[in-house]
C-alpha cells in the first residue's frame, strides 16, 4: 500500500536535473551593483522604502485582479501580526507566486532571489527599493559566473539581513526548491530556506522578540501558466521550530556575524517542511494524473449533490481523492476510466468542470445571453482598454520567447499589467490631459494636466477589468459550445459508460 502524499519524502521528490541550462539572465553578473546598489541592515529594521512598498504593493494589485479570474484565501487569519512569518511555498509560476501570497495577506515582506533580478534595468529599481536581496545559487558558482569568495560575501550578507529583518517582525517569501517549474510535484529542497527560517528565529531569541511564524503556503493555480486562471493561496499550519534554535547561532547573530546552523537541525526542519508542504501541491506524477483525480472529485460530489462551486473546494476535492487512492481507500482501478474522461475533454480544451455524475454538462441557458452582454461590454470599453495593447502585446511575445521557460510566462502578464502606470499609461494619459486641459481650461494647462493623466488612471484600470469580465462571459460561451460538440461526438457514449463504473467504484 502506497503512503498518503507527503509522508514518503524520497517518493514525492522530483528528480534534479543539472543538465538544464541556466536562463542568460542569470549568467550576467554585476558585481559593482551587488556591492554598492542593495540596500542592507542587520538591525532588525526592515532595509527597503516604506513609501516604495506601499506604491508596488497598489501597483501589484493591478495584477491581482488583472491576471486571475478568482482569487480565495484561507488560513491567513491565523498568523499573529506581532511576529515575524516565514512563508514557504513551492514554485511554479515565477514572480506569480510571491505576488499571489503578498496580496492574500497583510505583513510587510522581504524578498530573497536570483542576483539578476536585483540588477535589471526596470523590475531591479523596484527590488532594490523594496529591499530584496540577492543570492547566489551554486549553480552560479559551478558555472564560472561567480567564484565561491563572492557569493559567499552576497549570501552571508543578505541572509543576515533577511534572518533579522524577519526578527523584527516582516514577512519573508520564500521558494525552498530555488527554482520555479511545470511540474506537478516539487522539486528537492534546498538547504538555504531552512538557514533563513532558523537563523531568524535564532536573531528573534537573541532580541527578545517572539520566534517567527514559519508556515507552509500551497499555491493553487487552475493552469499557472494562463491568463485569467483561478487562484486559490492556503496558509497551512504553523511548523514548530523552537526545538532547533541553536544557542550557538543566538550568541553569534547577538553579536551582528553570520552562523551556520547545525547540518541536523536544517535536515530535521527541511523534512518537516517537506512533510506539510508536499501535501498542499498538486503531488502528481503528471498533469493528467491530477486532472483525472479532479474528474473523480466532480463526479463524487455532483452525485452526492454537493457540486463544486469554487476552486478552493475543488482542490480539497481533488485532495481528498488523491490521498484515498494512495491510501487504499479507493481502488486504484477507478483511475482507468478517469484518465480516459480526462483524455476526451482535454481533446476539446475542456477541463474537469464540464464532468457531472450525469456526464457532459449541458451550460446554465443564461450563459450565451452574459456572452453577448460580454462582448458588447469589450467593445464598449475599447476605447480606454486600447490604451493596454502596447504592453499586452510585448507581454505577450516575451513570454512565448522567452529562454526562462513556461512557468515564467505568466511573470510577464503581471510585469506588464504592474508597471503599465508608470511606463505605458503616461503616454495616453498625458496628451489626453494636455487636451482636455487646452480647450476647456487654457489658462492653467501646467496645473491641471497633471491632474487629469492621474485622475484618468483608475478610469483606465476599471475599464480593463470591465473589458476582462466581458472576455470571461465570451470565453464561457466557447466552453458552452465546446462542451455542446463533445456531447454531439462519438466519444459521448463512452464518457458515459466510464462515469458509471467510477460511480460504482465510489460506492
Amino acid at each position: 500500500m502506497q503512503s498518503p502524499s507527503g509522508q514518503d519524502v524520497e517518493r514525492t521528490s522530483a528528480p534534479y536535473d543539472p543538465d538544464v541550462e541556466s536562463s542568460a539572465s542569470s549568467k550576467r553578473l554585476k558585481r559593482n551593483a551587488l556591492l554598492n546598489k542593495i540596500r542592507w541592515r542587520h538591525d532588525g529594521i526592515h532595509p527597503g522604502s516604506q513609501f516604495a512598498w506601499k506604491i508596488l504593493r497598489s501597483m501589484l494589485r493591478l495584477s491581482w485582479y488583472t491576471q486571475f479570474r478568482t482569487r480565495e484565501q484561507s488560513g491567513y487569519e491565523t498568523v499573529e501580526e506581532d511576529r515575524g512569518l516565514v512563508a514557504l511555498a513551492w514554485h511554479t509560476a515565477g514572480l506569480i507566486d510571491p505576488m499571489a501570497i503578498v496580496q492574500s495577506s497583510k505583513k510587510r515582506y522581504i524578498m530573497v532571489g536570483r542576483h539578476d533580478l536585483m540588477t535589471r534595468p526596470i523590475l531591479g529599481r523596484w527590488a532594490r527599493a523594496i529591499g530584496s536581496q540577492p543570492v547566489l545559487r551554486q549553480r552560479e558558482i559551478d558555472e564560472g559566473t561567480t567564484d565561491a569568495e563572492f557569493a559567499k560575501h552576497i549570501n552571508e550578507r543578505s541572509l543576515l539581513t533577511v534572518a533579522h529583518t524577519i526578527a523584527g517582525g516582516n514577512g519573508c517569501v520564500i521558494m525552498p526548491e530555488g527554482t520555479s517549474q511545470v511540474e506537478p510535484r516539487m522539486m528537492p529542497l534546498r538547504s538555504g530556506p531552512m538557514r533563513i527560517a532558523l537563523n531568524a528565529a535564532a536573531a528573534a531569541q537573541s532580541s527578545g522578540n517572539k520566534l517567527p511564524s514559519i508556515r507552509p503556503v500551497g499555491l493553487h493555480f487552475r493552469t499557472a501558466w494562463e491568463f485569467r486562471t483561478d487562484c486559490y493561496v492556503e496558509y497551512g499550519d504553523e511548523i514548530q521550530i523552537s526545538d532547533l534554535v541553536d544557542e550557538s547561532v543566538v550568541s553569534s547573530l547577538m553579536d551582528g556575524k553570520w552562523a551556520e546552523p547545525s547540518r541536523d537541525n536544517v535536515n530535521e526542519l527541511r523534512n518537516r517542511i517537506k512533510n506539510t508542504l508536499d501535501i498542499m501541491t498538486p503531488d502528481a506524477d503528471n498533469w493528467e494524473e491530477f486532472h483525472s483525480w479532479s474528474v473523480i472529485s466532480h463526479i463524487e460530489k455532483s452525485s452526492l449533490n454537493q457540486p463544486h462551486k469554487k476552486w478552493k473546494d475543488e482542490v480539497h476535492g481533488i485532495r481528498s481523492v488523491r490521498d484515498r487512492i494512495r491510501s487504499g481507500d479507493l481502488p486504484s482501478e477507478i483511475m482507468d476510466p478517469a484518465a480516459r474522461i480526462e483524455k476526451e475533454i482535454r481533446l476539446k480544451n475542456l477541463d474537469p468542470r464540464s464532468i457531472d455524475c450525469f456526464g457532459i454538462k449541458k451550460g446554465n441557458i443564461a450563459t450565451p445571453i452574459k456572452g453577448i452582454l460580454g462582448f458588447l461590454m469589450m467593445i464598449s470599453m475599447l476605447p480606454l482598454s486600447i490604451m493596454t495593447l502596447p504592453q499586452a502585446i510585448l507581454a505577450w511575445w516575451l513570454g512565448n520567447n522567452s529562454d526562462e521557460g513556461l512557468d515564467a510566462r505568466s511573470t510577464f502578464h503581471m510585469m506588464a499589467v504592474t508597471f503599465s502606470p508608470l511606463v505605458i499609461w503616461p503616454f495616453f494619459t498625458i496628451p489626453i490631459g494636455i487636451w482636455l486641459s487646452t480647450c476647456y481650461f487654457p489658462d492653467y494647462v501646467f496645473i491641471l494636466t497633471p491632474v487629469i493623466a492621474l485622475l484618468l488612471m483608475p478610469l483606465m484600470h476599471l475599464a480593463n477589468i470591465l473589458f476582462l469580465l466581458g472576455y470571461d462571459a465570451v470565453c464561457d460561451v466557447v466552453d458552452l459550445f465546446n462542451r455542446r460538440q463533445l456531447r454531439n461526438s462519438k466519444s459521448a457514449k463512452s464518457i458515459l459508460e466510464d462515469i458509471s463504473s467510477i460511480l460504482v467504484l465510489l460506492k
